[in-house]
């Protein structure tokens, strides 16, 4: 008996210690509000790291590694389990236009108008839906589906003749008005286009109803403002998109006032996208200044809400021949584009707000525009940059260069002398992949096979060290950024034309333009030690894909969908629910 009473002591005191030491392994696992395992997390570094979970703690990471490796330090208030879906940082647009995003929702849709008729069809049916009198707005036409020629008025006359109409191009250069609106416009035959824009005319100097470039504002004036509860409206439809599509931040080209509706959203808990609001470059520097000073009394999180870029517009669009060209359209022999501004008055004023400290991101298509904001940064590079924290949100997360960071919105046909200045000036090339699959259809035609060559040629662009951020453009394009990384990795449209890619040599890897979606996005606005990358200290914000975009074909990438949408370590949107 007294063998088995020692056996049985012994297996109780290594019971009692194990047990002891579990409880204490247990308790020793540091507590984090959020585990997410079992997954395939795309880090985002430069060396591809692939992890399969993360801890997050309030809005950070605290750690990222194997399942093994995170489960054995860590236990989560919450625990979400990827099921081996892949997850990357989320998507930060580099390039949009919010709120008018969200009005798109709300007006006359006339994206994918594959006739005019059936456009007209669209304005009459929202006509019966309005008293006399009203407005009716909205955007999406593309002539080019029709054949090429420009509608006019009188088109509008016919579906809407109690009804003033103003409906933008889809590309927001040129607006198709009716009479109605001329009218309330004040525009006649003697009305002389204003600088930077074009009054179409028919053969007797009558306006056609076609307004380009800065000739829409002659309308756009006259047309009653939305009232802050129609813009609060449409802010929010556009957090629904937003958080449908994996965005967890915006670099947005709504104007300094919206700032104010973003923070009532983020007062009120609602603002579910990181926010970098651009100011408007024309403004003179003293506005400028003023609504700096008043944001900064406003003393809002950096990381959800800030300024950075002054926004402004070099020349128009390729799809209605008003990008500023250094030589004539090879289908237009006689037209070269319109310049919103003078070489002179440009570089005058990129050095002026240079020298103020502003970063400066200009709307540049064709290649003379490119050009013209080239020279311009490269004149106020001598200027000191006074690094007043006046663009970076705050002095904690100081970048380690101290550029100005300037930007060229589009930069879509560049000169091949040009690229290498991108890098020598360190300007960021922030383009938008899907508008080169919306515009091959007619691009090489208004470029000829020489210039198109360097049109929408981002890996050009980063094949010379540039930073090529991506974003959508949204609403001249979809805002879904799955659209946007099918274009820049295989340059084919939807349907699969051309075989192989248009241009081919100007494709990406996938994990190439999944890195300018979030990490080079980032760096465009002073982000890089915030976001951006899948690492420890960085602000827990992704996306959880339906599909492997790093392993499936390259023609399923546009069917890809957000599974869910992480900000700040809360789930912001899950499919289905």
């Amino acid at each position: 008996m007294r063998p088995r009473i020692t056996v049985f002591i012994i297996l109780l005191v290594f019971a009692s210690l194990l047990f002891n030491a579990m409880g204490t392994g247990a308790q020793s696992r540091r507590r984090v509000s959020l585990l997410i395992i079992h997954g395939k997390v795309f880090t985002g570094d430069a060396r591809g790291t692939i992890a399969e979970a993360v801890a997050v703690n309030d809005d950070r990471i605290v750690a990222v590694g194997t399942d093994a490796e995170i489960t054995s330090r860590y236990r989560g208030d919450r625990v979400i389990d990827l099921g081996g879906k892949l997850m990357t940082a989320g998507f930060n647009d580099a390039h949009l236009h919010f709120m008018n995003g969200g009005f798109s929702l709300m007006r006359v849709n006339l994206n994918g108008s594959r006739t005019l008729d059936e456009a007209l069809q669209r304005i009459a049916a929202k006509a019966r839906e309005l008293a006399p009198g009203a407005w009716i707005l909205g955007r999406g036409w593309d002539h080019t589906l029709w054949g090429g020629r420009w509608p006019t008025r009188a088109d509008l006359d016919r579906v809407a003749p109690n009804n003033p109409v103003f409906v933008q191009r889809v590309d927001g250069h040129v607006s198709w008005v009716n009479s109605l609106a001329l009218q309330k416009a004040g525009i006649t035959q003697e009305t002389q286009s204003p600088a930077g824009g074009e009054i179409m005319r028919d053969e007797r100097g009558e306006p056609t109803g076609i307004l380009k470039e800065t000739a829409a504002a002659l309308v756009s004036r006259v047309v009653p403002e939305p009232t802050q509860e129609e813009k609060m409206q449409a802010i929010e439809r556009a957090l629904g998109e937003a958080r449908r599509y994996g965005l967890t931040s915006i670099q947005d080209n709504s104007g300094y006032e919206t700032t104010k509706l973003y923070r009532e959203l983020l007062r009120q808990g609602r603002l579910t996208v990181r926010v970098a609001e651009w100011q408007n470059f024309e403004d003179s520097i003293e506005e400028i200044k003023r609504q700096r000073e008043e944001f900064r009394s406003f003393n809002d999180d950096s990381s959800r809400l800030k300024l950075t870029a002054l926004k402004g517009y070099v020349d128009g669009t390729l799809g209605s021949r008003t990008a500023a060209m250094l030589a004539p359209y090879s289908d237009d022999p006689n037209n070269s584009g319109i310049p919103r501004h003078t070489p002179e008055d440009l570089t005058r004023m990129i050095v002026e707000r240079a020298k103020a400290g502003f970063q400066i991101a200009l709307h540049c298509i064709g290649d003379r525009a490119n050009r013209m904001a080239l020279d311009g940064f490269q004149a106020a590079e001598s200027q000191p940059n006074p690094f007043q924290n006046i663009y970076i949100g705050s002095l904690r997360n100081m970048p380690l260069d101290l550029y100005h960071r300037h930007r060229i919105e589009h930069a879509q046909v560049v000169a091949p002398s040009d690229f290498p200045r991108f890098r020598d000036l360190h300007v960021v090339a922030s383009m938008q992949p899907s508008h080169a699959i919306s515009d091959k259809r007619w691009a090489q035609a208004r470029l000829g096979e020489y210039r198109v060559q360097g049109a929408y040629a981002w890996h050009t662009m980063m094949s010379f060290g540039v930073h090529v951020p991506f974003g959508t453009d949204w609403p001249v394009e979809p805002i879904n950024p799955y659209l946007g990384l099918y274009a820049a990795v295989t340059r084919e449209s939807t349907d699969g034309q051309p075989a192989g890619g248009w241009w081919p040599q100007e494709r990406i890897s996938i994990e190439d333009a999944i890195r300018n979606y979030t990490a080079e996005a980032a760096y465009a606005s002073f982000d890089e030690n915030l976001k951006g990358q899948i690492k420890a200290g960085m602000l827990a914000d992704f996306t959880v894909h339906s599909q492997d975009l790093l392993t499936i074909r390259p023609e399923e990438i546009f069917k890809t969908e957000a599974m869910m949408t992480i900000l700040g370590g809360k789930v912001v949107y899950q499919r289905g629910q």
